[in-house]
């Protein structure tokens, strides 16, 4: 599985000799602590179409090597140091890109600034606040940075790793919040695999493949996207449950809505997942548990995202991109989110829990705008569907399938940003390319009569 860094390797020899050719129009661009592609023309849509072959190469490398060695894994096997090694070689691999697609971690690092010097966050800077890294994402978000809209718990993450490298370059923050990214997804791996003991080996090694070493999930890792830092919380609950410890476990899911509000959708799974599959007590202990974590992550978090939300109200715009909402309009979208949402609802009522695959999918089709980090919310969906009771064990799970397909065209949402404005033509195209994967789904509600049973894994 390590062959995946090989993709990403060479996908970074190519970016530098292309970096090599830019127009003098990005000098500025590439004389900034870390180089984000952002309306280069011709020159980013390249810049692009370099990291999607990359992408697409690091996939099929690990399809290959995933089928090959599905059927020789055994019980003793340690699958999840294994991957996470992989996943660490994949990412350092990523690191050595000369750009990146997204300015987030400028961002990260302004509101850990901010909250160290006495300003709010959650605010609009003050146009007479400075300071190194300010400046600097002042002038990746073209004059403003918009006002941080995630919990406390992140901020002061971010805080720390701007006090922890006080009297070094922006770079070097910059790699710091980078590396604690990378290093939460990896041992958020580990928890994974700790949480899926009691999988058949097969099913266990195809969900950790899927979950660790997702070619798309490794690079917006080693963007340093904050998505990571989440799912190590809801990974750790994951394992915590598995080792009969319901009630940290819940706990943990729920406080994990003070990094981002994607946690509360954890916590919400996991108390469907009490709901339908616990016993008396137990569902007892994780609901407790669930509802405390959640309340405290409101009082703490509430009132900060309260200011926050109020200013992107008067200042944002709601502007679907690379989506089905863009593509076919917001409100037939969300009929289609809600129907997919209901269907796996009802999935999960029969005690299947490819059902929150489908949970998955109709979050996707919900989004106005699917970045590529996204694709970290729906990992967990996918392994999910790799853990038992499974009312449909015989069967091909096309949702999870369909789902992690979708997960991979992702990335075409980068092209827009790295080359500028698109022809509208190409705006449907990325936008179909986005959500056509999960047609594959509709394998799962054909009647039986139409599908051919696959042994059980």
């Amino acid at each position: 599985m390590s062959l995946v860094a090989i993709a990403f390797a060479c996908g970074a020899i190519v970016a530098r000799v292309l970096l090599r050719y830019a127009p003098s129009r990005t000098l500025l661009d590439r004389a900034q602590p870390l180089v984000v592609v952002t309306a280069w023309g011709s020159f980013g849509a390249g810049c692009f179409w370099t990291l999607a072959a990359t992408l697409a190469l690091a996939t099929l490398i690990l399809l290959a090597a995933g089928f090959a060695i599905a059927p020789q894994v055994a019980d003793r096997d340690r699958l999840g140091p294994e991957i996470a090694a992989a996943a660490a070689l994949a990412i350092a691999a990523s690191y050595a890109w000369p750009f990146v697609f997204s300015s987030d971690v400028y961002a990260y690092a302004a509101y850990g600034a901010m909250l160290l010097h006495g300003h709010d966050p959650y605010a609009v800077v003050a146009p007479h606040v400075h300071g190194a890294i300010i400046d600097a994402a002042r002038w990746q978000w073209s004059g403003r940075y918009p006002v941080c809209v995630y919990g406390p718990g992140f901020v002061g993450v971010a805080a720390a790793a701007v006090a922890a490298t006080s009297g070094a370059t922006v770079a070097t923050t910059l790699w710091a919040l980078r590396i604690l990214a990378a290093v939460a997804f990896l041992c958020s791996i580990l928890a994974v695999d700790a949480g899926l003991q009691s999988t058949t080996p097969r099913r266990r090694f195809l969900a950790l493949a899927a979950y660790g070493l997702n070619p798309v999930a490794l690079w917006t890792v080693a963007e340093g996207h904050n998505d990571a830092f989440v799912l190590l919380l809801g990974s750790a609950a994951f394992a915590l449950a598995w080792r009969r410890a319901a009630f940290a476990g819940a706990l943990t899911v729920g406080l994990s809505a003070t990094l981002k509000a994607t946690g509360a959708l954890y916590a919400i799974a996991a108390l469907i997942d009490a709901l339908r599959f616990a016993g008396g007590g137990r569902r007892v202990r994780i609901v407790t548990a669930c509802a405390l974590g959640l309340t405290c992550a409101a009082v703490v978090t509430v009132p900060s995202m309260s200011r926050a939300f109020e200013t992107v109200g008067r200042t944002g715009r709601y502007v679907p991109t690379a989506s089905l909402q863009s593509l076919i309009g917001i409100a037939p979208a969300m009929a289609l989110a809600v129907a997919a949402a209901a269907w796996g609802s009802a999935r999960l009522a029969r005690r299947d829990r490819e059902g929150y695959a489908w949970l998955g999918i109709a979050l996707w089709l919900a989004v106005a705008n699917v970045y590529p980090w996204y694709v970290l919310w729906v990992l967990p969906a996918i392994v999910a569907a790799a853990v038992p009771p499974c009312a449909q064990r015989r069967e091909l799970p096309w949702a999870p399938i369909a789902l992690w397909a979708a997960t991979i065209s992702a990335v075409v949402r980068y092209l827009p940003d790295a080359s500028g404005a698109l022809p509208a033509s190409a705006n449907r195209w990325a936008a179909a390319a986005a959500v056509v994967p999960l047609l594959g789904a509709l394998g799962s509600v054909l009647p039986p009569s139409t599908k051919k049973a696959t042994p059980s894994s």
